[in-house]
C-alpha cells in the first residue's frame, strides 16, 4: 500500500512538473497609458534552473511567453527613454495562463524640472523579417532630404540619378508606412529629394517580404515610416538650414493628440543647388582604324521644393478608427549643362549647352479604416490616390565643326495611380494566426514630347520627326493568405500570394522599332519563414521568398532621348518581368551593449533587366534588355556595439559572389542589318563596407562619422569600379534639449562618384559621374509642446520615440 502511494505521488509530481504555463501582458506608459511597441521583455529565475527567455513586444505593446515551467521568476521590461521595470511572477504547478495585465514603464523625460539623463537611442534594431534604422540621430542628414538619409543606411545605395538599390540590386520597391508608394523612375527620385529628412521616423530594410506584401521588387523593399506623435497633448518643432552650395530651407511640424483625434501637420520649403561632373572616354574601331572621343559634362541644378502634409485620425469607437492623409509636394527645378567633346588629339569637335526649366508636382491622398471585431480579430480597408506631373522645357545650342544649331524641346509627363486593399486578421488561438486580403493597383503614365529646331534660338521650326507621345496603362490584382504561429521557442509563417499584372503601351508616331505592346502576367509567390529562439539571447531564422520586378516606364518607353548627336537612349516595350527566388539564413545574438546579426543568402534571378549599349558610328545607343540569369550568394554581417559608454558603432559588411550566365545581345542597325554581340559568363567576388560611429559627449554634444566603400561589381557588358565616401556631423543641444544646432559635412574627401566601364564588339567606354565637391550644412531646430498633464516635455525625445515602426506603418501613412 505504501509503495502504491509513493509511486502515485512520484507520478503526480512528474506529470505536474511537465506542465508548462503561458505568461502574457501589455507594456504601457505608466502616465499616459499609451502602449509601447517593441519593448524588450526578459524572464529569468534566480536559481538559474531555466535559461533566460527574451521576447520583443508587438507594435501594440502585447507580449507573451509560451512553455514556461512552474516556479518563481523575475520579469524585466525595458525600452529606450524609459526606466526598466522588474516584477516578480509566480507560475503555479498547473497548466495555466498568467496574465500580468499592464506593465507601466516610467519615462526618463517626465518634466523639465526633473533630472534629465537621456541615453542616445539605438540606431538599429532587428525584427524577424527586417532591420529597422532610426534616423532622427543621423546628424549628417540634418536639414537634408530623404534621399540623403538613405545613403547612410547599411545595404542601401543611391546612384547619381537618385535611383535606390539594396545589396547592389536596383530592383527594390519603395513603401511608405508599410504600403507600396506606387512611385517609379523619375517620380520616385523626385519624391525622395522633396521629402525632408526630418519627416522620416525610421527606415526599414526588408530583404525578403512575406506573401502578405506586394511581390514587386526582386531585391526586397525599403519602407519609410513617417513621424507621428504618441503622447496626448501637442508638440512640434521648426528647423532652418543652409549649406555652402547656396542652399537653404525651413520646415515645421505640429502634432495634436487627444482621446478621439490625432492631428499632424508638416510644411516646408527648401532651395537646393547641386553640381555634377561627368567624364567619358569612348574608343571605337573599324578594321585597323581607331577613333577616340573624350567628353566632359558640367551640370549645375537648382530646385525650389515645397511640402505640405496633413494627417487626421478619428477614433470613432473603441473598435473603429478612420484616418485621412493628404500631401502636396510642388517644385520648380532648373539647370544648366555644358558639354564639351574632343577627339584623341584634344581638338574640340562639339560644344553643346542645355538650359532646363520646369515645374514638378506630386499630390497624394489616402483613406484608412480599421474595425476590430475583437482584440484578436480585425478588418482593415484603405485606398490611396497619387498624381504626379512634370513639365520640362529644355533649350539646346550646339557648335560643331563651325556650324551652329539650336533646338527646343517641351517634355510633359503625367502619372495617375490609385490602389485599394482589404486585410483581414484573425488570431485563432494563443498560438495560431491567419491573415488574408486582396488588393488592386491601377495607373496611367503619359509622356508627350514636342521638338523645334533651327539655325538659332530665334528661328526654329517644328520637327515632327522628333515629336513623341507615350501612354502606358497598367493594373495589378492580388490575393494572399498567410498562416503563422509560435510554439515555445519555435515560430513560423507560411504564405501564398497570387498576382496578375497587365500593362499596355501605346507609342506615337508608330514605327517598326516602337510597336504598341500589351502583356498579361500571372504568377504565384510563396513564402516561408522559420525562427527558433536559442538559449542566451540567440536566435536563428530561415526564410524563402519569391519576388518579381515589373517593367518600369523608363525601361518600356521607346522614345529616343538625344543627350547629344552621339548619345541616344531609349526603352524597350518588349521587356518582360524579372523573377527571383531568395533563401536567407539569419543569426542574431544580443548582449547588453552589443548586437550581432549575420545573414547568409542566395538569390537566383531569371530575366535580369540591365541597360545595354551598341555603337554605330558616330552614335552610341543605350536601351534595355532581359539579358541573362544571375546568381548571388553572400554573407552580410551587421554589428552594433556600445563602447566605453559614449561610443555607438554600427558596422555593416556585405561579402558576396556574383555570377551572370552567357548572353547574346541582338539588335537591328539603322540600315536594317541584324547584329549579335556575344558575352561570356561573367562573375566576381565583391564586397561593401559601411561604418557609422556616434560619439556622445558631455554637455549635450554628439559627433558622428559615416563612411562607406564599394568594391568592383560586374555587369553583363562590363563593370562598376570601386568607390568610397565619408560624411561627418556635430550636434549641440541647448535649453534642456529643446534647441539643437548641428553642422554636417558631406562628401568630405571629394570622393563620392560612380564609374562604369562597358565594352562591345567595336567599342570600349569609361564613364565617371562625380557628385560635386564637399559640402557643409548648418541647421537649427527648436522643439516645443506639452503633454496631457500640461508639463513641458523635451519633444525631441517624443519625436524619437514616436512612429509605429511596424510593417503596416501604424497611423500616419501616406
Amino acid at each position: 500500500m505504501r509503495l502504491r502511494i509513493f509511486t502515485l505521488t512520484i507520478l503526480i509530481f512528474l506529470i505536474t512538473s511537465g506542465f508548462a504555463a503561458d505568461i502574457k501582458g501589455l507594456v504601457v506608459d505608466v502616465n499616459t497609458k499609451e502602449r509601447i511597441g517593441y519593448a524588450t521583455v526578459v524572464i529569468s529565475d534566480s536559481l538559474r534552473q531555466m535559461k533566460n527567455m527574451t521576447v520583443v513586444a508587438a507594435d501594440d505593446g502585447h507580449f507573451s511567453f509560451a512553455g514556461v515551467r512552474h516556479g518563481n521568476y523575475n520579469l524585466k521590461a525595458s525600452f529606450v527613454g524609459y526606466n526598466d521595470l522588474v516584477v516578480n511572477v509566480n507560475v503555479p504547478n498547473e497548466n495555466s495562463i498568467v496574465n500580468l495585465q499592464e506593465l507601466g514603464l516610467k519615462s526618463t523625460l517626465n518634466a523639465l524640472d526633473e533630472v534629465n539623463v537621456v541615453g542616445q537611442k539605438s540606431q538599429m534594431r532587428l525584427e524577424i523579417d527586417r532591420k529597422v534604422f532610426d534616423v532622427d540621430q543621423n546628424i549628417a542628414s540634418d536639414g537634408a532630404s530623404a534621399s540623403d538619409v538613405l545613403q547612410n543606411i547599411p545595404s542601401v545605395a543611391v546612384d547619381q540619378e537618385g535611383k535606390i538599390s539594396l545589396r547592389n540590386n536596383p530592383n527594390v520597391d519603395l513603401w511608405i508606412n508599410g504600403k507600396p508608394s506606387g512611385l517609379t523612375g523619375d517620380s520616385r527620385a523626385q519624391y525622395l529629394e522633396q521629402l525632408p529628412a526630418g519627416s522620416v521616423q525610421t527606415i526599414e530594410v526588408i530583404t525578403n517580404p512575406s506573401s502578405k506584401y506586394s511581390a514587386e521588387g526582386s531585391a526586397g523593399a525599403i519602407n519609410l515610416v513617417l513621424k507621428k506623435g504618441l503622447k496626448k497633448g501637442y508638440f512640434g518643432g521648426v528647423t532652418a538650414s543652409a549649406d555652402t552650395w547656396g542652399g537653404a530651407g525651413v520646415s515645421g511640424n505640429y502634432n495634436l493628440t487627444t482621446n478621439k483625434v490625432d492631428l499632424g501637420l508638416n510644411a516646408g520649403a527648401r532651395y537646393s543647388q547641386w553640381l555634377f561632373y561627368n567624364d567619358m572616354c569612348r574608343r571605337s574601331w573599324q578594321g585597323n582604324d581607331t577613333t577616340v572621343m573624350n567628353q566632359y559634362n558640367d551640370s549645375n541644378y537648382k530646385n525650389w521644393q515645397f511640402m505640405l502634409r496633413a494627417n487626421l485620425a478619428y477614433h470613432i469607437t473603441d473598435k473603429d478608427e478612420i484616418e485621412f492623409t493628404g500631401a502636396a509636394m510642388p517644385g520648380i527645378p532648373s539647370g544648366n549643362t555644358s558639354m564639351v567633346s574632343s577627339d584623341g588629339m584634344g581638338m574640340t569637335t562639339r560644344d553643346r549647352v542645355a538650359k532646363e526649366s520646369g515645374l514638378f508636382s506630386l499630390y497624394m491622398a489616402k483613406v484608412d479604416y480599421t474595425h476590430k471585431f475583437s482584440e484578436a480579430n480585425s478588418l482593415r480597408i484603405y485606398g490611396s490616390y497619387r498624381n504626379y506631373s512634370g513639365d520640362t522645357k529644355t533649350k539646346f545650342s550646339q557648335l560643331a565643326l563651325n556650324v551652329f544649331s539650336a533646338q527646343k524641346q517641351d517634355d510633359v509627363g503625367r502619372v495617375y495611380a490609385g490602389d485599394l486593399q482589404i486585410d483581414y486578421s484573425n488570431q485563432i488561438n494563443k498560438i495560431f494566426k491567419i491573415e488574408s486580403g486582396l488588393s488592386g493597383l491601377w495607373g496611367n503614365i503619359i509622356n508627350d514630347v514636342n521638338t523645334f529646331q533651327g539655325g538659332d534660338m530665334d528661328n526654329m521650326n517644328p520637327a515632327p520627326g522628333l515629336n513623341y507621345n507615350y501612354n502606358e496603362l497598367f493594373n495589378v490584382y492580388a490575393l494572399y493568405v498567410t498562416f503563422s504561429g509560435k510554439v515555445k521557442g519555435f515560430g513560423f509563417l507560411a504564405g501564398l500570394r497570387g498576382e496578375n499584372m497587365n500593362y499596355k503601351t501605346v507609342s506615337r508616331p508608330y514605327s517598326e522599332q516602337a510597336p504598341d505592346a500589351k502583356h498579361n502576367y500571372f504568377r504565384l509567390f510563396p513564402s516561408v519563414f522559420l525562427s527558433y529562439s536559442l538559449p542566451k539571447n540567440n536566435e536563428i531564422q530561415l526564410n524563402y521568398t519569391s519576388r518579381v520586378n515589373y517593367p518600369s516606364d523608363m525601361t518600356l518607353n521607346p522614345f529616343h532621348q538625344i543627350t547629344d548627336s552621339t548619345t541616344i537612349s531609349y526603352g524597350n516595350p518588349s521587356i518582360k518581368p524579372e523573377y527571383s527566388q531568395s533563401v536567407e539564413l539569419n543569426y542574431i545574438k544580443n548582449w547588453d551593449d552589443h548586437t550581432l546579426s549575420a545573414s547568409a543568402y542566395y538569390r537566383f534571378t531569371d530575366g535580369v533587366v540591365q541597360q545595354v549599349s551598341y555603337y554605330e558610328s558616330p552614335v552610341m545607343y543605350y536601351t534595355y534588355e532581359n539579358v541573362t540569369r544571375q546568381q548571388n550568394v553572400g554573407v552580410e554581417v551587421v554589428a552594433k556595439n556600445k563602447l566605453f559608454k559614449i561610443l555607438n558603432l554600427t558596422t555593416t559588411l556585405n561579402l558576396y559572389y556574383q555570377k551572370q550566365n552567357p548572353f547574346d545581345f541582338v539588335y537591328v542597325s539603322n540600315a536594317g542589318v541584324k547584329s549579335v554581340m556575344h558575352y561570356d559568363e561573367n562573375s566576381n567576388f565583391t564586397w561593401t563596407l559601411r561604418v557609422m560611429a556616434s560619439l556622445i559627449l558631455p554637455k549635450d554634444i554628439s559627433f558622428q562619422v559615416s563612411g562607406e566603400y564599394n568594391a568592383k561589381q560586374v555587369l553583363v557588358q562590363g563593370s562598376v569600379l570601386p568607390s568610397y565616401a565619408l560624411d561627418l556631423g556635430l550636434r549641440k543641444g541647448f535649453l534642456n534639449k529643446k534647441l539643437f544646432v548641428s553642422i554636417a559635412g558631406r562628401n568630405i574627401l571629394n570622393s563620392r562618384s560612380w564609374t562604369r566601364e562597358t565594352y562591345g564588339d567595336n567599342f570600349s567606354q569609361n564613364m565617371k559621374w562625380i557628385y560635386g565637391k564637399w559640402q557643409l550644412r548648418f541647421s537649427v531646430s527648436y522643439y516645443f509642446g506639452k503633454n496631457a498633464k500640461n508639463k513641458n516635455v523635451p519633444q525631441q525625445q517624443d519625436i524619437i520615440n514616436s512612429g509605429d515602426g511596424g510593417m503596416d506603418g501604424g497611423k500616419g501613412g501616406m
